[in-house]
């Protein structure tokens, strides 16, 4: 009898536990929901890689080449970057200038769709028909809104300068609503009307969100509509408010379409936007210098990244999530 449980004993210290068929299940489980979780982030993770990542680090390596598409690239170290501050293109200052003018708009529109989306808000019946109106220009293609804006800025045909010369105001000839001089403020005119149902929407369920107690209880201790909105509204919007003015400013910097198309593709001093003045190097107007614009879009990219950090930065002092 004790040899039988010495020898027991013995083959229960050597012996390795068999793993139960419950375990096993558990593992193999574990296992294809791994392998499928990688199938279905697969399209992703190649998409970036093939068309964000792959290029970002081959413009990079352009930027320091000078490169024609035709001939093998010519490293030239900073010589790209020196010449974007030369005098013969300062044109690409000048659009990052205009750039930064333009971005006046994105406070404004942020503003702008606060009021409408608190007005909505008070609105018992018809806000669902009024936010589905406001949205539409946020859906339509920019291209299409260009064209009907073009000819609503047209001189003396043009929507607008009927409805100015409707309110008795006399414009001469000498006027335009894209001349060099009001250029810049219709093209943000128009950025204001569609931009506005985005930020609507997002500031319309921000406000939502919102508890009523908060202004039953401020309205008790005697708050005004000021304080309130200081003390209770901005803190409960301030992480949207944040959104729409750091993608605005991405979005302003990199604005394209609407300024080639509304001006017909004949770029000026007051007029030419960073991106566009990229795309005039690429496309072959001006020689094709591939190293060149890779710089100038390496500078427009970095020049994003700080600007996006100091709001970041910011943010820390009057953002409340």
């Amino acid at each position: 009898m004790m040899q039988t449980t010495a020898e027991v004993v013995t083959l229960g210290e050597g012996a390795e536990t068999a793993p139960s068929p419950k375990k096993n299940k558990m593992n193999r489980r574990r296992r294809n929901e791994c392998i499928w979780g990688y199938v279905f982030i697969a399209p992703l993770c190649i998409g970036f890689l093939l068309f964000t990542a792959f290029p970002l680090v081959l413009s990079i390596g352009y930027s320091f080449t000078e490169y024609d598409l035709f001939s093998p690239p010519k490293f030239i170290g900073f010589g790209n970057f020196i010449e974007i501050f030369s005098s013969n293109t300062d044109w690409f200052l000048r659009s990052l200038l205009n750039a930064l003018v333009f971005t006046i708009g994105v406070p404004l529109g942020a503003l702008l769709s606060l009021v409408v989306a608190a007005m909505l808000v008070n609105i018992s019946r018809g806000s669902t028909a009024l936010r589905m109106i406001f949205y539409i220009p946020t859906i339509c293609g920019s291209v299409a809104l260009t064209f009907i804006w073009q000819w609503m800025f047209a001189s003396h045909y043009g929507i607008l300068w009927e409805f100015l010369e409707n309110l008795g105001f006399h414009l001469t000839d000498d006027f335009g609503f894209l001349d060099e001089e009001h250029f810049m403020a219709s093209m943000i005119f128009m950025g204001l009307w569609a931009g506005l149902g985005g930020g609507l929407l997002l500031f319309y369920s921000s406000l939502q969100n919102i508890s009523r107690d908060l202004y039953d209880a401020a309205a008790l201790d005697g708050a005004g509509p000021l304080t309130k909105f200081r003390a209770i509204t901005l803190p409960g919007i301030s992480p949207v408010l944040f959104y729409i003015l750091l993608t605005g400013v991405v979005g302003s910097f990199q604005a394209f379409t609407q300024f080639q198309v509304m001006t017909g593709d004949i770029i000026s001093e007051h007029t030419v936007m960073p991106v566009w003045w990229i795309y005039r190097y690429i496309t072959g107007e001006w020689g094709y210098r591939y190293g060149f614009a890779s710089a100038m879009g390496l500078l427009l990219g970095l020049i994003l990244i700080i600007v996006s950090a100091i709001q970041f930065i910011a943010s820390k002092y009057w953002v409340k999530y």
